[in-house]
């Protein structure tokens, strides 16, 4: 890293530590600097910025030493640059001055010589640690807390999660820092840290070396640090940008109209948040049944979005109840995240039964903890559909007393939507499958309840599947006639997709789908209304949404005339990293399970890592968000780091040589004159990111030692963790509403 040297800058406006505070303000009015430097005795002794401006306002008479703020922190000039950062993120300055040494050994003494801002300090950095390789970039800017995608999985994140950061915090014992990162894009870990689909793990690098199957378990980990915050009864308490005087109206409580919730106040709106159930969540605690979750937890993430200010109306019905054009005449903005909460019943015979329930229904009654009139405890059940909504609907009518489930589904067996080990998980406690059949009607018995389900066989040499999303084409289709047969069952419950329960006569747009038309950020063709999430895209993954609602507040933002500056300087933190050459000697562990016999009701399945399990299993990570900080003035060419870089992904070129530099994807990190003691030689040293794995043999290697790895993140400094107060009986913690 460069010294604190090579961005000194001379003392600049001066004002004596006994003028007034109101002469000094005019001073630094008019030098249209940040601060002045206050000065007694000859020796600076603090800074009156425009901080210290605002403790002044209310009486101005006083002498600057009163208001100033001190003790100045001070570095020598040979210090690194990240000394310097380091200190004025600990002591909270903009400024720091700089000292030089002089006299001899033994009666040195040090002389300021000039002062350094944070802005030169971070222009320097950027240019230390400017990266265009195509999963380093480091250039853009940060707005809503969302990071700058530095690594493959970050990059593939809807959310941009600072993945790696958090995982090697981890891998450190530094459990309550890797939750704050989480927290920074992500407000609702301990859903995500269960029910995440995971991209990230997809695009690991880890997977790349060793099979897609082997990835960082990243999803569990981030439910290890959220499990441990949550254990220590923790809460996040944000720093919210003064009330602007302007509302917003955001329609539906589920993980995408919560995050803009969340957002549009750290920004400084007022928000009033509908909710058509008597409780909040959407579909994190309406169709999610909680034996996938620990629904205690998502109660505290809820409720720390809602204690930031927001207004909570529940049991409000918008598009029902209340007028979507009444809303937008009463609020500067509205937003629609009403989900797909309402499932499809297949039109066929029979369908209109009393016994016969979409699985979103079924899902959504047993979340308040109540048995759906005419299940039946005791007798066979038939849910249609392969995918995980038919998993969750089938497991429950396990674990609510039915005694045997069916899950029929018109996919093959090896072509289930379902994931995997909800399957396997579901089949151990009693599920039965039949697969490649539809649905055909439902049949009654005399008294007019469902006495069974006919299905008839499709033709699977015949059934296609889109390449790239996997779902089945329904024209490839084939009915075989003559392979007619009923599963006999006293309850049909169809997962069989789901619809937007919205009503059409309030003039939102809306697609060929029957879907709200908005484009990437949300806007629609109306004034002041947004829509984003499962109603605009349909029904996609709890990560989607919570991308959907960020994406939303931002454009809201912009919509009522906050622009966000292009030159933005987000707080950066440099993060010398550790060496985790050990990664490779473990393998991936998935999180255990409870046993069959102990999953038969909806206490939750999955059990927590302990801290050694969550250690190793971060310890994998390859910490694809660090660099490689080469010092200039050390390095000697030699191309040590060359020779023993196991994946050639490093290479020093000496200018002169005739030879052809590496291919494509390289970025130069290096560019060096060496003395005459050296030769007079030239050159550069190269790194591609795409091979790199982080092993730092090179940095072992190198004889002068002049390479180290850093991480750079652009921290979110509007978090506060502070202990949660304990409220309610039991230690529930009620959602506060206005009902």
């Amino acid at each position: 890293m460069p010294a604190l040297s090579k961005v000194v800058r001379p003392i600049g406006e001066t004002c004596p530590a006994d003028l007034s505070a109101s002469e000094a303000l005019r001073r630094l009015n008019t030098s249209g600097g940040d601060a002045l430097l206050v000065v007694d005795n000859g020796g600076v002794v603090g800074l009156f910025g425009h901080r210290e401006a605002l403790a002044a306002f209310a009486d101005g008479s006083g002498p600057v030493r009163n208001y100033m703020r001190r003790p100045l922190p001070g570095r020598n000039v040979a210090d690194s640059l990240e000394s310097g950062a380091d200190i004025m993120y600990r002591e909270d300055t903009p400024v720091v001055l700089l000292t030089e040494d002089e006299g001899p050994l033994f009666k040195k003494t040090s002389r300021t010589v000039g002062v350094v801002s944070a802005y030169e300090v971070l222009d320097e950095i950027g240019k230390t640690t400017t990266d265009t390789a195509s999963n380093k970039v480091f250039v853009g800017r940060r707005d809503l807390s969302l990071n700058v995608p530095v690594s493959p999985c970050q990059r593939a994140c809807p959310i941009h999660q600072d993945i790696a950061a958090y995982v090697d915090y981890v891998s450190q014992g530094r459990y309550l820092d890797s939750w704050l990162v989480i927290h920074e894009t992500n407000p609702f870990p301990s859903m995500l840290g269960r029910l995440c689909n995971h991209p990230c793990e997809t695009d690991c690098k880890r997977g790349w070396v060793q099979g897609p199957e082997n990835a960082v378990s990243i999803k569990s980990l981030k439910r290890f640090a959220t499990d441990y915050a949550w254990a220590r009864r923790v809460k996040i308490d944000w720093q919210r940008a003064p009330e602007n005087g302007k509302r917003v109206a955001v329609v539906g409580s589920g993980p995408a109209g919560m995050t803009a919730a969340q957002d549009l106040r750290l920004m400084g709106y007022g928000v009033d948040l509908y909710e058509r159930e008597a409780k909040l969540g959407g579909l994190l605690s309406a169709s999610i049944p909680h034996f996938r979750f620990d629904h205690d937890q998502l109660l505290w993430e809820i409720q720390m979005i809602v204690d930031m200010g927001v207004n909570v109306l529940l049991n409000k019905n918008v598009g029902k109840d209340i007028p979507i054009e009444r809303l937008r005449t009463d609020y500067d903005a509205v937003f629609l995240s009403v989900g797909m909460m309402t499932g499809r019943i297949l039109p066929v015979p029979g369908s209109d039964l009393p016994e016969v329930i979409s699985a979103m229904e079924f899902l959504r009654v047993r979340s308040y903890d109540i048995v759906p009139d005419n299940f039946p405890r005791g007798g066979d059940v038939v849910v249609i559909g392969g995918g995980a909504v038919a998993t969750d609907a089938a497991q429950t009518s396990i674990k609510t007393g039915a005694r045997k489930v069916w899950m029929v589904s018109i996919e093959p067996a090896d072509r289930l939507p379902a994931f995997g080990n909800e399957l396997v998980e579901a089949r151990e406690i009693g599920l039965t499958l039949h697969t490649g059949v539809i649905v055909n009607g439902i049949k009654a018995d005399a008294s007019g309840h469902v006495s069974g389900v006919e299905f008839i066989r499709v033709d699977e040499t015949k059934l296609e599947f889109d390449p790239e999303s996997g779902k089945l084409l329904i024209n490839t289709v084939q009915k075989l006639p003559g392979s007619e047969h009923v599963i006999p069952c006293r309850y049909a419950i169809f997962a069989s997709g789901q619809i937007m329960d919205f009503p059409q006569d309030q003039g939102v747009p809306l697609t060929q789908r029957k879907l709200m038309e908005a484009d990437t950020g949300g806007h629609t063709t109306l004034a002041k209304l947004f829509a984003g999430g499962d109603c605009v895209q349909g029904p996609s993954f709890i990560v989607d949404a919570v991308a959907w609602g960020h994406r939303a507040a931002r454009s809201i933002n912009e919509y009522l005339g906050a622009a966000v500056p292009r030159d933005a300087k987000p707080l950066t933190v440099i993060e010398t990293t550790d060496d985790h050459r050990e990664a490779d000697y473990y393998a991936r562990e998935e999180p255990p399970i409870q046993p069959a016999e102990k999953r038969m009701d909806m206490t939750p399945v999955e059990l927590p890592w302990n801290d050694e399990q969550a250690i190793t299993a971060a310890l994998r990570c390859f910490q694809c968000d660090t660099v490689h900080h080469v010092d200039e003035s050390t390095c000697i060419l030699c191309g040590a780091c060359d020779d023993v870089c196991p994946e050639k992904a490093l290479d020093v070129v000496v200018y002169g040589e005739n030879r052809d530099t590496s291919s494509g994807g390289f970025v130069e990190i290096c560019n060096t004159v060496l003395g005459e003691e050296f030769g007079g030689k030239a050159g550069k040293i190269l790194v591609n990111y795409d091979r790199c794995t982080n092993c730092r043999i090179c940095e072992d290697h190198c004889p002068v030692n002049c390479i180290t790895f850093q991480r750079v993140r652009f921290r979110d400094d509007a978090m506060q963790m502070i202990p949660l107060t304990p409220v309610g009986a039991g230690g529930k913690l009620p959602v506060k509403a206005a009902t």
